[in-house]
């Protein structure tokens, strides 16, 4: 599979995620959440994640799968969804940080089934293009020395659907962003699911999700650079798999 990728200069990434000079989370409905091996930012008002981050090494994939948990109210965040959003509703409980991704640590896979860390995706698209973009970071990580891995959702569409009686709201699409390093090879790459049937990812550049999510990605790319170089740099294609 040819992945996209736009070449960085990249510092060394420090281990803690609260580190990468990540986008804002200062809105009035906004909610930050620093969990064992992530962060998140909340809305209080989508009761989805806007955004999160964490780091993955190639030895976080030296640990076997664990078995499915359930998912569950997050404890922490009063406006995080409940079962009873999702249960019947068409769409299923789709991880923004990836359970497999945290698999090394108990308390870590544990904070991954709260429902602050689920969005409402189709299930054709969280059963086959989502679990596959999940799948080709993961080979990504393998070979590099650690990545940087930004999820969260787009609302730009003009109706938005909500289900369930907290009324979560259904995401127009969602994103993700690898920063990795591996030895002297720089690299980053993004990504877009819309959340339609039979959608196909979208290999877009950072600036991309920028414009779309509202968020501003400069300072965790800063932080991963010794320069800010243009997101409209050239476009080289790597195969990971």
């Amino acid at each position: 599979m040819l992945l996209t990728i736009l070449l960085l200069a990249i510092q060394t990434l420090s281990a803690q995620p609260n580190r990468f000079g990540l986008p804002a989370c200062t809105a009035p409905d906004q909610q930050l959440a620093t969990r064992s091996a992530f962060t998140l930012c909340l809305s209080n008002s989508h009761r989805v994640p806007v955004w999160t981050a964490y780091q993955l090494t190639p030895e976080m994939l030296e640990a076997p799968s664990a078995p499915r948990q359930h998912f569950h109210r997050d404890p922490d965040l009063a406006s995080s969804a409940s079962d009873a959003d999702y249960r019947n509703s068409g769409f299923h409980r789709s991880h923004v940080v990836p359970a497999r991704d945290l698999a090394s640590s108990p308390e870590a896979l544990r904070e991954s089934y709260y429902l602050s860390n689920a969005v409402p995706q189709l299930p054709e698209l969280n059963m086959s293009a989502w679990r596959k973009i999940e799948n080709d970071i993961r080979k990504l990580a393998s070979h590099s020395d650690s990545l940087i891995i930004l999820t969260g959702t787009l609302f730009d569409c003009d109706n938005i659907q909500h289900i369930g009686p907290n009324q979560i709201a259904v995401p127009c699409a969602t994103f993700k962003i690898a920063i990795a390093l591996s030895g002297g090879t720089k690299s980053a790459y993004a990504v877009i699911l819309p959340n339609q049937p039979a959608a196909t990812r979208q290999t877009v550049s950072i600036r991309e999700v920028e414009q779309r999510a509202g968020l501003d990605f400069l300072e965790v790319v800063a932080y991963c650079t010794q320069s800010f170089l243009s997101m409209q740099r050239v476009v080289v294609m790597v195969s990971v798999g």
